[in-house]
Parts: structure tokens; sequence; C-alpha cells
């Protein structure tokens, strides 16, 4: 079949490819923006000695006694003692995967819980276990 002049069809794998592209691309520029946080937590005085990763990234300060959750936006700064309690949490349904995540309650805070996501359970579980060996929880 001939195309007018002028006219370009673009077939499938190119539809998926620039997908992909733009996905590729907006999940650099969320990296950029976590890492501008992650600057602006350690500007703000905040010592990152353990980093539990997560997403979003979830930051320990040992010495400060300080907990930090970075957001594109933001982050999400508290002490040992405003977190009151924490587990590990999962969805699945028959339709997609299992999604882990550690649900931080809080208080004190104008946010009540953040959740922080990891990749599978076995995962969740170990930064869940660091969390608390490192908070004394």
């Amino acid at each position: 079949m001939n195309q007018p002049e002028g006219r370009i069809e673009m077939g499938s794998l190119q539809w998926v490819l620039l997908a992909l592209l733009i996905m590729i691309g907006l999940a650099y520029w969320n990296y950029q923006r976590i890492d501008d946080q992650r600057k602006a937590l350690q500007t703000a005085g905040f010592q990152v000695s353990d980093d539990l990763k997560g997403s979003p990234p979830l930051l320990v300060s040992s010495s400060q006694r300080q907990i930090a959750v970075l957001q594109p936006s933001g982050y999400v700064r508290f002490d040992f003692d405003q977190l009151q309690q924490f587990e590990v949490r999962s969805n699945s349904g028959a339709e997609s995967e299992s999604h882990f995540r550690i649900a931080l309650g809080l208080s004190g805070m104008t946010v009540a819980e953040i959740e922080v996501g990891y990749e599978n359970e076995h995962r969740a579980a170990i930064a869940l276990k660091q969390l608390r060996q490192l908070t004394d929880h």
C-alpha cells in the first residue's frame, strides 16, 4: 500500500521504543531530583550512616538519631523517638505482582505515615531488621 507523500506511519516497534525512551528519561529525571534532595539533606546537616535503599530512599543517621525519607519534591526528617511503629506490608492481586513496603508510623509530624517500597519480601524484611537494630525498637 502506498503512503501519501509527507505522511509517516510508525510501526508498533517504534512506539514501544519511543515509550521506553520516555520512561528512561523520566526515571533519570526522578533520580536527579532524589539526588538533589540527598544533597540538600546533607547540606542541612544530616549525616548519613546507613542507606536502607527502598523507594523512596530511607536514610539513617545513627549519631544524630534521625531518619530521613527522600522524595523528588523534598524530604521528611524525623527523630528516632517520633517513630512509633514500623512493619512490612504487602498487597497482591490476581492481576498484579506483590508490592512490599515498610510502613513507618510517626508521631508529632504533619505526616502520620510514610511507606518505603522494596522489590521483594526478602529485601523489605532485611531493611526492617536493620531499622530495628539501628533504632533499638
